[in-house]
């Protein structure tokens, strides 16, 4: 898919937040419309980033993993957006990770010049398709996970068949007690490694990891236990070298790194080692949030490992109305399960438009969302709160992976809320 391509799918029906008279068929259509949120153009709820918010987040990302002297493959699967994730690689990013074979191939369709799957890849369909986009394009290479031999062994098979294709690029995840997969040693994962040294079609090229499972309310202590982490990643990396067990010694790619401890992996990794290509996998940052990653940068604040954090700014916001007023301590909003994220924090409201009485949005009066039904928000309120029915409120939100994938396209706002056009995504 060529990223021109987008702007000419025409949209499925249903498509949430464009207008209902058939105005608008195709992406690109809402570029030029003239559309506007908060002058009633829209039907709520509707999902919007704004630009300004989203160019800050690309620069001071990239210009922090460019200090840190590491790499930037940012995770794909927050925002399944081949228009975002063009402007991430347009901004310096090295990569782009996923999690999935469907999420490898549309962003290396896309052009995409290096891809981590941050996954172990399993099955014989999933592997000849890596093996065909391999054989077609040798100099964007696709690197992705083992933590077994029969994995390993599964990959050398389909390469050995397959052999117009270069061989399969792997990385051995090392994991933690209880975690999700990867080896559970440096012991087991030499062991794998040297069965990968004996089987055709198949190389070493690097380590992978991810510290993010550590999480708890005590932040001085997850750093010392993601640092412990890291240097076990570091520890397999050395005694990977000692053997030569590397099919490239003068490019091995470290990576770990999602969007808590993005500051400890560029300290960990970055320049420690020789040889060494240190790979961050963050994503969030693109959109940034109010509530999980805000609280995450702050620790960063507090730690300074590599300097100042990026100055991140939430891009993300969902809109819509208030439809009843049934009970003078309560609103309910038309935005529930289907719209926002709610696996980490609820929605929290920010702004305030009544139209005829707001030139611009203003601070939200006090209110809390204390639950969400599928499409209804229970918002709590101090009896004699100036909110009406029809008002329309904005809602930053926490955790932006689980809003993307509840929206096949949002809206692209300048600060005035006038729509710039369509981002399409691809879950």
């Amino acid at each position: 898919m060529r990223l021109g391509d987008i702007d000419d799918l025409t949209l499925a029906p249903g498509t949430k937040a464009i207008p209902l008279d058939g105005s608008i068929r195709t992406v690109g259509d809402l570029a030029k419309a003239g559309l506007n949120l908060l002058t009633g153009d829209l039907p709520m709820p509707a999902a919007v980033l704004k630009r300004s918010a989203l160019e800050n987040n690309l620069a001071v990302m990239q210009a922090y993993v460019d200090r840190a002297g590491a790499k930037l493959a940012p995770h794909a699967k927050t925002t399944m957006c081949p228009q975002l994730l063009v402007r991430q690689l347009d901004a310096g990013a090295w990569g782009l990770t996923v999690a999935t074979m469907t999420q490898l191939k549309l962003c290396h369709d896309m052009g995409a010049p290096r891809l981590i799957l941050a996954n172990q890849l399993v099955g014989r369909a999933e592997i000849e398709v890596l093996a065909r986009l391999t054989a077609a394009a040798p100099d964007r290479p696709c690197y992705v996970l083992i933590d077994s031999a029969a994995g390993a062994e599964a990959i050398s098979d389909v390469f050995s068949r397959l052999s117009d294709a270069p061989p399969a690029r792997l990385l051995i995840e090392l994991g933690m007690a209880d975690g999700r997969c990867g080896v559970r040693s440096i012991d087991e994962g030499l062991a794998l490694a040297r069965r990968v040294r004996d089987l055709p079609r198949v190389d070493l090229h690097g380590v992978e990891g991810y510290e993010g499972l550590i999480f708890s309310d005590h932040a001085v202590r997850d750093a010392t236990e993601v640092d412990a982490y890291l240097g076990g990643v570091l520890g397999f990396y050395e005694a990977l070298r000692a053997e030569a067990l590397f099919a490239d010694p003068d490019q091995v790619i470290l990576t770990a790194g999602g969007s808590a401890y993005y500051d400890l992996v560029a300290h960990a990794l970055s320049g420690r080692a020789p040889g060494v290509v240190p790979v961050l996998r963050s994503g969030c940052y693109v959109t940034h949030d109010s509530g999980f990653y805000r609280e995450l940068l702050a620790r960063m604040d507090g730690r300074s490992v590599i300097g100042e954090p990026p100055r991140l700014k939430p891009a993300l916001e969902v809109w819509t109305r208030v439809i009843s007023r049934p009970q003078p301590d309560l609103a309910i909003v038309m935005m529930g399960k289907r719209d926002v994220s709610f696996d980490i924090h609820l929605p929290m409201v920010r702004r305030w438009f009544r139209e005829g009485l707001h030139t611009t949005p203003q601070a939200a009066p006090e209110a809390t969302i204390e639950k969400l039904a599928d499409q209804h928000g229970f918002l709590s309120l101090s009896a004699g709160t100036d909110l009406k029915v029809g008002d329309l409120l904005g809602f930053e939100i926490s955790h932006p992976c689980t809003t993307f994938d509840k929206w096949s396209l949002l809206l692209e706002v300048d600060d005035d809320y006038a729509v710039l056009g369509g981002l399409k995504t691809f879950f």
